[in-house]
């Protein structure tokens, strides 16, 4: 059973979530962009209100009382826009970097202090934005609306890249953290894992999570009865009288409870400490926000509507290169991520209990090589000899491995009597990991593309083939 099985089970027999991290994976802006909103039933393009802003106490809101008239749409991403702009203007200050890389210094390199960061409620609502930020760079009726666009494709550009907290989702971000009793899929409601992390007093996850159900979505696709039952009549009375008060009451309730939810989704990872490595991370995201900038001001920003043939390829590296450096860093920043590790056995926990310092082996040149060797009292390791594992930047191979014991050789990091000092001492609690130093792999294009990143033309058909199409 997987450690991820056996939480969920635990969180169903205890009726409320479980932490699944003692660390917080996810860089936190002190000022994020908190931004939830509907839109009209079928039509994306068309929002019919939107609440955002910096500061939990004082959101804006924005209504469309006709979110089909182009001209009343326009005005309302018109003010959205700007307040974006106004936004991002804060991080604009640099501070000279020094880049590096293969241990030797490259180039000082200018890089924004910190970055934008846009939360959003749900997934739904972070596509929906993608889908606006494409719709408002086809439009030349603005110049601030295209730039909008653009900065929402930069958001767009860094969701889907692991480890990046430029966009941050509520729900993705509280399921990283806490593993519920209920289905995967039943994680992405908002208002349902906040009933099993933190249920109500006297209420118990079950119940909690029964009444979150019925309270308005978080959008951005809104509630079929409330659309009959308030929504139209809204629209109606904003269309005919010019009376919009009815409509931002309306949107004001509807989504003052995704708001709020959202803003206590980040508190509650607010208060777990900061993983290792979520300033690095966050540091690729700066350096992103940088080059993004820079190419807004110039005039050259651009966004393709497909990737193919080599940026294909390069994105995909990326992602996969990127998917493998999350899983480590995670892992070796939180002892409770690092716990899956050990419940599959990719990872040992043991106790050294005896130790060889002066082990050689010799080479196939015929020299001789300090290779020290450890023993670990474990319980129930049973990878093979030859199984690679770290102790920080220390490698060691299995040798050989009982039901409670395991043999180790060490064949890097310490294999001189300088840097014995890293080695553990006898009676050490240690656990071993299938993670090393920091892995670089080089993006240099292959003899041939995978399948995925290949050109799909068509060949010309020969003048000797008949025309499908002419019936001969």
């Amino acid at each position: 059973m997987s450690l991820d099985v056996y939480q969920r089970l635990l969180a169903l027999s205890q009726r409320r979530a479980v932490p699944a991290a003692s660390r917080a994976h996810r860089h936190l802006s002190p000022r994020p962009w908190v931004l939830v909103g509907y839109h009209l039933a079928g039509e994306p393009s068309a929002p019919v209100a939107i609440r955002y802003g910096s500061f939990r106490a004082q959101p804006k809101l924005l209504v469309v009382a006709e979110p089909r008239d182009r001209d009343q749409r326009f005005a309302a991403l018109g003010a959205l826009a700007r307040d974006l702009a106004t936004y991002v203007s804060r991080y604009t200050e640099t501070e000279p970097v020094v880049r590096v890389g293969n241990g030797r210094e490259l180039d000082v390199d200018q890089c924004c202090t910190d970055a934008p960061q846009l939360v959003v409620p749900n997934e739904a609502t972070a596509h929906w934005l993608d889908l606006l930020g494409q719709y408002l760079r086809t439009l030349d009726v603005d110049p601030v609306l295209q730039t909008a666009g653009a900065h929402l494709g930069w958001f767009a550009s860094r969701r889907h890249l692991p480890g990046s907290s430029a966009v941050l989702t509520a729900t993705d971000l509280l399921a990283t953290h806490w593993r519920t009793g209920q289905l995967p899929t039943e994680d992405g409601h908002l208002g349902r894992l906040l009933a099993w992390i933190e249920p109500p007093a006297g209420q118990d996850a079950w119940t909690a999570a029964a009444t979150a159900e019925q309270r308005p979505p978080a959008g951005p696709a809104s509630d079929p009865e409330w659309d009959l039952m308030t929504l139209r009549p809204a629209l109606e009375r904003a269309k005919q009288v010019g009376d919009v008060r009815r409509l931002k009451l309306a949107a004001a309730e509807a989504l003052d409870q995704a708001w709020r939810d959202t803003w206590t989704a980040l508190d509650l990872v607010a208060l777990l400490p900061p993983g290792g490595h979520v300033a690095q991370r966050w540091e690729s995201d700066r350096w992103s926000w940088t080059r993004h900038r820079e190419r807004v001001t110039a005039g050259t920003i651009r966004f393709g509507g497909r990737l193919s043939d080599v940026p294909a390829f390069r994105f995909l590296h990326e992602l996969e290169t990127r998917t493998v450096a999350l899983e480590r860093q995670m892992a070796l920043d939180d002892p409770l991520v690092m716990a899956r590790w050990l419940a599959t056995g990719e990872a040992v926990a043991g106790t050294v209990i005896k130790r060889d310092l002066d082990h050689s082996v010799t080479s196939a040149k015929g020299s001789t090589l300090l290779r020290p060797l450890l023993w670990l009292r474990t319980q129930g390791f049973d990878r093979p000899a030859g199984t690679e594992l770290w102790l920080g930047k220390v490698g060691l191979t299995v040798r050989s491995s009982t039901v409670d014991t395991v043999e180790l050789m060490v064949t890097s990091g310490a294999v001189t009597r300088q840097k014995f000092n890293l080695l553990p001492e006898c009676d050490a609690e240690v656990v071993l990991a299938p993670f090393g130093p920091q892995q670089y792999f080089p993006d240099n294009l292959p003899e041939e593309l995978p399948w995925p990143a290949r050109p799909t033309r068509l060949a010309p058909p020969r003048a000797d083939e008949p025309d499908e199409d002419s019936g001969e």
